[in-house]
C-alpha cells in the first residue's frame, strides 16, 4: 500500500494541478472569437499541470512504485515560451495567421521528450528512478538553463508586440484605456521573473549541494509557478474578448462613407476647439471634453474616430502643433525658449512634444526653429 506524504504543499501543488487542467481545457475546448489563440493560452496552464504531475510523482514516490511511469514524458517547458509569444500574436493583432513554418519554435520540445525517454529507459534498466539517472544530472541544469532562456526570450518579444498594439490603439482610438492589455503585460513580466528565480535556485543546488536539493526545496517556485500560471490563464478566459482592431481598421479606411450627420457634428467640434482653446489645457482628456461640451465621453469618441478619422491624441495634439508653429513664428516669442512655448501650447512633457512634432513636421522642433531663422 502507497502511503502518501500529504501536507499543505503538495496539496496546493495538487490543487493548483487541477485547477490548471481545468482552464488549460476551457481555454482550448470553449468557441470563443480569438478560439486560436487561446489554444495557445490553454496549452500553458497545462504544461505546468504535467510538470506538477511529475513533481508529485517524486514527492510521494509513485516513480518506485510504478517503474513504468518513467517512460511518461511530464515535462515541456521548451514550449511555454512559444505558447506565450503566439497567443499575444493573436490577440494584438487579429489579422495574424499562424503558419506551418512557426512550428519550428516547438522543436526544442522534441529534445524534452527524447532525454525524458533516455531517462525512463535507464531508470527501468537499472532499478532506479528517473531523476536519479546519470541522463538526468547531466541534461536537467542545461534543460532547466534553455528554458529560463526560452521563456525570458519570448517574453520580451511579447511585451514588444504588446507596446506596439499599445501605441496604434493610443494613435487610433480616443477610448484607448479600455482596450489596453496592461494585465497582460504585467503577468508576462511577472511569469518571466519567476523563470529567472530559476537561476540562483539551480546555482546553490549544483554548486553548493551537489544537485542534491530534493523536489521539496523546490516548491516554492512550483506554487508560485502555478498561481501565476492559473492567474494568466483566469484572466484569459474571464476577461470580455476585444474585437477593437478590425472594427476599428475599417472605420479608419478612407474609403468609408461618413454620414452627413457625423460629418456636421466634426465640423461643430473643430469650431468649439477652436473658439474655447481646450487643446491649451494640458490635463485635457476626452472625459474632460466631453464634459466640456456637455456630451457623453463615447459621443465625443465616435465624432473624432469617425467624423475626422483620427484618435483623440491626433486631433488635440494638431491644434498645439498649430500654436506652437505660430508662435515660433512670432518675434515677440523669441525670448521663450521652446519648452517653454510647449507647455504654453498645452504639451506636459518634453518627449512628448518632440515626439509629436517631429511626427507632424518632419523635423525636430530645434531644426525646425533653426530654418525659421533662416528664412
Amino acid at each position: 500500500m502507497i502511503e502518501l506524504p500529504i501536507n499543505i504543499f503538495n496539496f496546493i501543488i495538487f490543487s493548483s494541478l487541477i485547477i490548471g487542467l481545468t482552464f488549460g481545457l476551457l481555454l482550448i475546448l470553449v468557441k470563443r472569437i480569438n478560439r486560436k489563440g487561446n489554444r495557445f493560452l490553454g496549452c500553458i496552464p497545462i504544461i505546468i499541470a504535467l510538470w506538477n504531475c511529475w513533481v508529485l510523482g517524486i514527492d510521494f514516490k509513485l516513480y518506485e512504485s510504478f517503474p513504468s511511469l518513467n517512460l511518461i514524458p511530464f515535462q515541456y517547458s521548451l514550449a511555454l515560451g512559444p505558447c506565450i509569444f503566439y497567443y499575444t500574436k493573436y490577440i494584438t493583432d487579429q489579422s495574424f495567421k499562424f503558419k506551418k513554418k512557426y512550428l519550428f519554435h516547438f522543436t526544442p520540445v522534441l529534445i524534452e521528450v527524447i532525454v525524458s525517454i533516455v531517462q525512463g529507459f535507464e531508470s527501468i534498466k537499472k532499478g532506479i528512478p528517473n531523476y536519479e539517472t546519470a541522463t538526468f544530472f547531466i541534461f536537467s541544469p542545461l534543460l532547466q538553463l534553455a528554458s529560463i532562456i526560452s521563456v525570458v526570450l519570448y517574453s520580451l518579444y511579447s511585451l514588444k508586440a504588446i507596446r506596439n498594439y499599445h501605441i496604434w490603439i493610443n494613435n487610433n482610438y480616443s477610448n484607448s484605456h479600455g482596450y489596453n492589455l496592461n494585465w497582460l503585460y504585467r503577468l508576462i513580466s511577472i511569469f518571466s521573473i519567476l523563470w529567472l528565480l530559476w537561476v540562483p535556485y539551480t546555482i546553490v543546488d549544483y554548486v553548493v549541494f551537489d544537485y542534491g536539493l530534493g523536489v521539496r526545496h523546490y516548491y516554492p517556485l512550483y506554487i508560485l509557478m502555478a498561481i501565476i500560471t492559473i492567474w494568466i490563464s483566469a484572466e484569459g478566459f474571464l476577461r470580455p474578448e476585444v474585437i477593437l482592431l478590425d472594427s476599428l481598421r475599417k472605420s479608419l479606411r478612407k474609403d468609408v462613407v461618413r454620414s452627413n450627420e457625423i460629418i456636421e457634428q466634426a465640423k461643430w467640434l473643430k469650431e468649439q476647439m477652436e473658439t474655447n482653446l481646450f487643446y491649451l489645457n494640458s490635463e485635457l482628456t476626452l472625459g474632460i471634453l466631453a464634459k466640456e461640451l456637455s456630451l457623453h465621453p463615447n459621443n465625443v469618441s465616435r465624432i473624432i474616430n469617425e467624423g475626422l478619422q483620427k484618435s483623440f491624441s491626433d486631433f488635440v495634439n494638431e491644434y498645439r502643433i498649430d500654436a506652437v508653429t505660430q508662435k515660433l513664428s512670432d518675434t515677440q516669442y523669441n525670448k521663450i525658449t521652446l519648452l517653454g512655448i510647449a507647455f504654453d501650447c498645452g504639451f506636459s512633457s518634453k518627449t512628448t512634444f518632440n515626439r509629436v512634432f517631429k511626427k507632424a513636421k518632419g523635423k525636430t522642433p530645434i531644426a525646425y526653429k533653426e530654418e525659421l531663422k533662416k528664412m
